[in-house]
């Protein structure tokens, strides 16, 4: 288990797994240790946080703004939209056609109903207030009822 000044392996070192393992993560820790110390100091120079944070979503927007508006990209969001409203288009096929075996009405079906039973109302509505008021006329003309 000799190693030399630089964290390497020697040659008998290499036939141990478990040396090589442990020289391994060793020299994954310094590098990663390394690594971090020197992005704290970057970060330690940075005036101000706020600001280095602007930049940052400033670079992410981009990127993403640039990665959404590649033709690959566009490309796979039509096919997944299509997909969708087929998919959807098919679901509401097969509600129909099962609801029309079990003889159940389907949406579109209460919808219209409710449509015209709405319009039906409204007629009817319509033509009270229309005898209303001629009863009021009729009521005004007669005069006031005596006792």
């Amino acid at each position: 288990m000799s190693t030399d000044s630089k964290s390497q392996p020697t040659p008998d070192a290499a036939a141990d797994p478990a040396t090589a393992l442990f020289s391994f993560w060793t020299q994954w820790l310094e590098q990663s240790t390394r690594g971090t110390q020197a992005m704290l100091e970057a970060m330690q120079t940075a005036s101000d946080p706020q600001q280095a944070q602007r930049h940052w979503v400033d670079a992410v927007s981009s990127s993403i703004e640039d990665f959404m508006r590649t033709p690959v990209f566009m490309e796979a969001m039509k096919r997944n939209l299509k997909m969708m409203t087929d998919l959807k288009g098919l679901k509401d096929q097969a509600l129909q056609g099962v609801a029309q075996h079990l003889g159940q009405p389907t949406v579109a079906e209460i919808t219209g109903l409710f449509e015209r039973l709405n319009s039906t109302e409204q007629t009817i509505v319509t033509r009270l207030r229309a005898i209303e008021e001629r009863l009021k006329a009729v009521e005004a003309k007669l005069g006031p009822p005596g006792p």
